[in-house]
């Protein structure tokens, strides 16, 4: 059912309403010297709470004064033609003041106060480890800060489906309670708690955020290990960003060991980068992952020069106290018939790599 919800014109609409968790946060970084921007961000985070709304798989929440709010906008770019532009992870500035949204019908609701906490994630990077530690993990952190309980006593509510949240949270949180929406569902809250994201335009967060994830290589014993091993990260079940000379690559890196992050735990994932040194990796999700880095890592990034804009691992370095640089490599676009493959979201994403050995090896050194 078609329903016309208003915009939210203003972050001050949250700020009024609800207890700030972080302040605005500026910093610099300069991680290439052809980057765009150097100059960076964040801005507050808060924990919302709304009575009597109802919330979706697009996702997107509508509150009892009849007030949009998205968290992840993907899916409301492809389906309107309206183009915001981003703001907050929690709101978004819509170009018109009101908009119509398709609500299906309510399918469940939820009774009880302070019970249900949203965690919305879009059908498209429901398993993308990134989005997964750092838009929906992340509000963990919120949860705490705030001083209501600790996260783990809350039931969640996930919006879609997600098989890596399902691998992470078995994993590390046993005792975690969620709900996953099934797809094209509407429910209703008597009762929401809704975290604000802790990222805001594609990787700018708050340096808080990257320290309190850091702590969880605890949970696996992994604080006090010696860093001693050199990295190569391979993506062997990747549609993209694939590294055509790898082999010559490996033979040429004395010293250095392979690693396929979707053949491993996520045990095994936290202990082989908390034991890094060294971290050779195409731009990818699973670089998530330098999140268990000790300070002083060297990581060398592969990207695409038209890809400067993608800071997020950059600048997870910088609140992290890693060695980053980004090396550009010559790309070898990927051929496709008639549509992109199925999990590629951008045309420009349709590339390989192939570097240059010895000049890699410079670098390296």
């Amino acid at each position: 059912m078609a329903q016309l919800v208003k915009n939210i014109t203003s972050i001050k609409y949250f700020l009024d309403r609800f207890e700030t968790v972080d302040n605005e946060y500026s910093f610099d970084v300069k991680y290439h010297k052809k980057a765009p921007k150097t100059h960076f961000h964040s801005l507050p985070t808060f924990v919302a709470e709304f009575k009597n709304c109802s919330a979706n798989t697009l996702p997107c929440l509508i509150t009892e004064d009849r007030h949009l709010i998205t968290d992840n906008i993907w899916p409301l770019l492809h389906k309107y033609k309206h183009k915001p532009q981003k703001i907050h992870g929690l709101w978004n500035k819509w170009t018109e003041p009101t908009i119509e949204i398709k609500m299906p019908p309510i399918k469940k609701q939820l009774e009880g106060a302070g019970r249900f906490v949203w965690l919305p994630i879009d059908k498209e990077s429901a398993n993308n480890p990134w989005h997964i530690w750092i838009d929906v993990i992340s509000k963990f952190r919120l949860i705490e800060k705030r001083g209501i309980l600790n996260f783990s006593k809350f039931i969640y509510v996930l919006s879609n489906p997600s098989a890596y949240f399902d691998k992470v949270a078995k994993e590390m949180f046993p005792d975690l309670k969620y709900y996953v929406m099934p797809e094209g569902e509407t429910w209703r809250f008597q009762h929401l708690i809704v975290p604000s994201m802790s990222n805001y335009n594609d990787g700018v967060t708050t340096p808080h955020l990257p320290l309190w994830l850091n702590h969880f290589k605890g949970l696996f014993g992994f604080k006090s290990l010696e860093p001693h091993r050199k990295i190569i990260v391979l993506r062997p079940g990747a549609k993209t960003r694939k590294l055509v000379n790898s082999a010559e690559l490996i033979l040429a890196l004395k010293g250095w060991e392979t690693v396929a992050l979707e053949n491993m735990t996520i045990k095994e994932q936290f202990k082989t980068f908390a034991e890094a040194t060294h971290i050779l990796a195409a731009h990818g999700a699973g670089l998530v992952n330098l999140l268990w880095c000790r300070p002083d890592t060297k990581v060398i990034e592969i990207q695409d020069s038209n890809m400067l804009h993608k800071k997020v691992y950059p600048l997870l370095s910088h609140h992290l106290g890693l060695k980053h640089e980004l090396y550009l490599a010559k790309t070898i676009p990927i051929e496709y018939q008639n549509k992109k493959p199925k999990g590629v979201k951008r045309i420009n994403d349709l590339i390989n790599f192939e570097v240059n050995i010895p000049d890699l090896i410079r670098h390296l050194d």
